[in-house]
């Protein structure tokens, strides 16, 4: 029982210091929900026992304190009235992807809508956009993106060089024949599980239990993690009458077309990028434009957290 204590003193402070790198302090239910565990091999961890070991480990008591019911690294209390600064911010961007999920909804072959990155779990910067990854019907992706990425563009709500704040950034596409996302992890990865895990769908068609079961493979990372069941102020209604007239008319349409013109008129940039590494990645089944993706800097910035308070 003391090695398991020990086992989990570590991984609490592990699960604390990777959050702490987005200044996000945890309750007692979020650290047993997002525990991070190094190739677990044990049973799932009960809430019971990390309450237990959060109230009388010596070692946590060193480098974590408490404040409001939330927990964060020593010397970190002023994340707790960011954190809520930023749930407020959250809240009206999360309408606002509501209302554009709506619209969006219609478009022929969309099968889910989910807001992803940070306001998945409320903690939106004030000058951030609004994150889309979207699921399609297999073998539609091209025509999907493009249907997508036009509306946007057409009601001027794609991010810019002189506008980021609330636009809509539908940069993460993939179909239903592509759900796992294993292929994608880096060495070390920690950022793409929790992604994953934190994804919010705001309409979905069944294929969201289809995407955590096609990534089964997060719970050797965090073995507690939870599905994400939106309350129903953040729930859309299902497909409507308007949607299965224009996916019929839309389904005579080749996808090769769609896949030519958007290839051509693709900034170089991500065309010299597609398919070197995982930022960027142009598929039949999968269309990913992070040419900006900062995994590797999350981890860096985790590791160094995690040596430091180790050390103390």
């Amino acid at each position: 029982m003391e090695n398991r204590n020990l086992t989990l003193e570590k991984s609490i402070l592990a699960t604390l210091c990777y959050f702490d790198v987005f200044d996000y302090p945890l309750t007692s239910v979020e650290i047993w929900k997002w525990l991070l565990m190094r190739d677990n091999k044990e049973r799932t961890v009960e809430i019971f026992e990390i309450i237990q070991v959060l109230e009388k480990s010596e070692f946590l008591k060193k480098r974590v304190e408490v404040k409001q019911g939330f927990y964060f690294l020593k010397g970190r209390a002023e994340t707790v009235s960011l954190r809520k600064e930023r749930y407020k911010i959250a809240e009206h961007k999360f309408q606002k992807a509501i209302k554009i999920a709506r619209l969006l909804r219609h478009i022929p072959f969309v099968i889910m809508i989910a807001v992803c990155n940070t306001l998945a779990f409320s903690n939106s910067r004030d000058g951030s956009d609004i994150d889309l990854f979207i699921i399609t019907d297999r073998n539609r992706i091209w025509q999907t993106r493009f249907w997508v990425t036009g509306f946007l563009k057409l009601f001027r709500l794609r991010p810019s060089v002189q506008k980021t704040k609330d636009t809509i950034c539908a940069s993460f596409f993939i179909d239903e024949m592509n759900l796992n996302l294993e292929s994608l992890t880096l060495d070390g990865d920690i950022y793409l599980p929790y992604w994953m895990t934190q994804v919010f769908p705001l309409y979905n068609e069944g294929v969201y239990e289809q995407f955590l079961a096609a990534n089964n493979w997060v719970k050797e990372r965090l073995v507690n993690y939870l599905s994400v069941k939106p309350a129903v102020r953040r729930q859309i209604a299902k497909q409507s009458r308007l949607k299965k007239a224009f996916s019929f008319f839309a389904a005579f349409l080749p996808e090769s077309i769609f896949k030519k013109y958007q290839w051509r008129i693709l900034p170089r940039r991500l065309k010299e990028m597609a398919n070197k590494d995982s930022r960027v990645v142009v598929q039949d089944h999968m269309l990913k434009f992070h040419d900006n993706d900062r995994r590797e800097l999350f981890l860096t910035l985790f590791q160094k957290r995690l040596a430091s308070v180790m050390n103390e």
